[in-house]
């Protein structure tokens, strides 16, 4: 207790962003031990909340104000060295997942999706790594990995869209990050879960159709290699986004999408189902994500949609169904 408490007051003597940088290499000394207690994870986390983050004071009490533009910006800067500087791929992902999982993980979502996003533009494959085992360890399709390839998206085709250009070397950076991106992009769109129907920009769409040409393994990059993580932890099953970009492909026309990189990107799918490893039970494509779309095509000829757009619908589905089979 007399150590924790040393600690905590020797931090608090440091300025802001100081006591970050300090409590990072502590949080790694706490956590990344052979031997982790339940006490040196709590210390740890206690660490992260009041000197990196800034979300409580002294007392534990929430602040009231988070951290300002320019603390953020510092704070990125020391997530950035820092994360780079760790050359044990296991200690690094478990010290990301501990920053960015749990409970706290919505309200730190502005500063991963930041920090990823930086690395996606400097390049840093130390940082899409331990992102990649993020989404993976949280579930691809998750609320939160979703909103980090929103976010992604939001930055590299909207905010700044000559910057796409960027992102199509990042199979070449990072091959199981951009696979795990493509599963969570996937879930964004044509998904009838959102209220409102929402499709995929053209620069996207053009980035991803370019992406899975150049390489029919992309999708399954993710369940080809094992994420580095602690000891004890149970690495969870990477879902590709064969499924979900295939709902893409089959819902397009039948939403009055009809640009020619759907067709595109339904070949350059149809080759990468033929990549797929024969495993028992399969695992690359999902059949309840697979389903989504077939539950649309019925919906849309119960209303009487148009033929030759249901049509197409039917055959791109059909044709997926048959390769997978």
């Amino acid at each position: 207790m007399t150590s924790e408490v040393n600690l905590k007051q020797t931090l608090r003597k440091l300025e802001f962003p100081l006591c970050a940088k300090e409590a990072l290499n502590k949080i790694g000394e706490l956590i990344c031990g052979r031997i982790t207690s339940i006490k040196n994870m709590d210390l740890a986390l206690n660490l992260m909340s009041e000197f990196i983050f800034y979300e409580v004071d002294r007392r534990g009490n929430k602040r009231t104000s988070p951290l300002s533009a320019l603390m953020e910006l510092h704070l990125l800067e020391i997530l950035f060295e820092h994360f780079n500087s760790l050359s044990n791929e296991a200690a690094r992902n478990t010290v990301f997942l501990s920053l960015f999982s749990g409970t706290t993980a919505m309200q730190r979502a502005g500063i991963l999706s930041k920090l990823v996003s930086l690395a996606i533009g400097i390049p840093s494959p130390a940082i899409l790594t331990s992102a990649s085992t993020w989404m993976q360890q949280l579930g691809c399709t998750s609320v939160n990995s979703c909103k980090l390839a929103e976010a992604i998206v939001y930055d590299y085709f909207h905010l700044v869209p000559s910057a796409s250009e960027r992102m199509k070397t990042l199979p070449d950076v990072a091959p199981q990050f951009t696979a795990n991106f493509l599963t969570a992009v996937a879930e964004n769109y044509y998904n009838s879960k959102n209220k409102d129907q929402t499709y995929p920009s053209e620069g996207l769409l053009q980035t991803i159709t370019f992406w899975i040409s150049q390489n029919a393994c992309l999708c399954i990059a993710a369940q080809q290699k094992q994420a580095a993580l602690p000891p004890g932890a149970i690495a969870m099953e990477a879902t590709t986004a064969i499924a979900g970009l295939i709902r893409w492909c089959t819902l397009a026309p039948l939403c009055d999408q009809d640009s020619d990189l759907y067709c595109h990107l339904h070949l350059a799918l149809l080759n990468s189902i033929l990549e797929i490893p024969q495993t028992q039970p399969p695992k690359a494509i999902s059949a309840q994500h697979l389903t989504v779309a077939l539950r649309h095509i019925l919906l849309s000829s119960n209303k009487g949609g148009k033929q030759p757009n249901l049509q197409i619908a039917l055959d791109r589905f059909a044709q997926a169904v048959q390769m997978i089979s």
